[in-house]
């Protein structure tokens, strides 16, 4: 018989599909995402990578490691202040301190889900998937959000639009 361990505080959520489908639904309609006949003014999706995102989060449980052979000591391990890949909370770590970010600018997380999140100043909508974020929304506030988010993390984007200096396709999660 198998055991499995069911604690809560391993648990990270996963977006749901129609999250995502949402957004470029309503970054692409007509009469949401953009004007009648302005389509090149409309809304946008930005894609945002936070690089090595575990490592903002602070740990919350012991968690000692072995040390680099260059500084092993016989007796002697190291006590992570960070979260780290590969533990297995790391993922419920970065959960609560990507949703204490968002929450701290404004975004409401939604009830449905721990990774929706609804910003009603800016009306920027984000889908949270670990350390990849889609966002929808005017450009103008994305750029905002992003120089914000830029503030606190290291991260690398990707804007989907119409414009030329905009992606017409990617890829997203593989």
């Amino acid at each position: 018989e198998t055991k499995r361990d069911k604690r809560e505080d391993l648990f990270s959520a996963t977006p749901p599909l129609e999250g995502k489908k949402v957004l470029f639904s309503l970054a692409t309609t007509e009469g949401v995402g953009y004007e009648k006949g302005k389509r090149m003014q409309g809304e946008k999706v930005d894609f945002i990578d936070i690089r090595r995102a575990y490592f903002h989060a602070k740990a919350r449980r012991l968690v000692c490691v072995d040390l680099p052979p260059e500084d092993y000591e016989e007796g002697v391990c190291g006590r992570l202040n960070k979260a780290m890949y590969g533990t297995r909370d790391a993922p419920a770590v970065w959960q609560l301190e990507l949703e204490g970010t968002l929450v701290s600018m404004g975004f409401t997380a939604s009830k449905s889900t721990p990774c929706l999140y609804y910003n009603p100043f800016t009306e920027l909508r984000v889908v949270a998937h670990m350390d990849d974020l889609l966002i929808e929304g005017s450009k103008d506030e994305l750029e905002s959000f992003r120089d914000r988010l830029s503030e606190k993390y290291e991260i690398k984007h990707t804007i989907l639009g119409p414009d030329p200096d905009e992606e017409s396709k990617i890829t997203y999660l593989g």
